[in-house]
């Protein structure tokens, strides 16, 4: 058994060697997290092929590809919520892209809803530089596995 530390609760888990690389969930908290692959121990076997097995699985790989579009969309189109769609984050997406249309429509009319946009502007630009400042397994975990939507 693998014995971790939940990212989230900080709680002590056991998890089956055949759960490396998968996505499982917190038996405490319920949070969810990617479960480490551990390095291996024979001289045979090589330390960079060990690191390299999540980096191969497709999906971890397709997602982590997303991230420089997702961050140079969010820094240029964030009010617009395009780097949102990228990540599949269709909600925040709608919600970021309806703010800004809106307050361009009812903006020239009234001076109040040219605040959405900007707003929206200014969210998907920290977003963007937050995208390509992170790791690529915090990443992958914030955005993939945990599906955090806002910052």
């Amino acid at each position: 058994m693998l014995q971790l530390n939940c990212p989230h609760c900080q709680a002590i888990l056991s998890v089956p060697p055949s759960q490396a690389g998968a996505i499982s969930e917190c038996s405490r908290c319920g949070g969810k997290f990617l479960v480490p692959v551990p390095m291996a121990r024979s001289p045979e076997a090589s330390a960079a092929d060990a690191s390299n097995h999540r980096a191969m699985d497709s999906e971890y790989r397709d997602f982590v590809d997303k991230k420089l579009a997702a961050g140079i969309c969010g820094i240029l189109l964030g009010g617009f919520g395009v780097h949102k769609f990228l990540l599949g984050l269709n909600n925040a997406g709608l919600i970021m892209l309806a703010v800004s249309l809106s307050g361009l429509v009812v903006g020239p009319c009234l001076i109040l809803p040219l605040f959405g946009p900007a707003i929206m502007g200014v969210i998907g630009l920290i977003e963007g530089i937050i995208y390509l400042t992170k790791s690529q397994d915090g990443f992958y975990q914030t955005y993939s596995v945990e599906k955090k939507e806002w910052f």
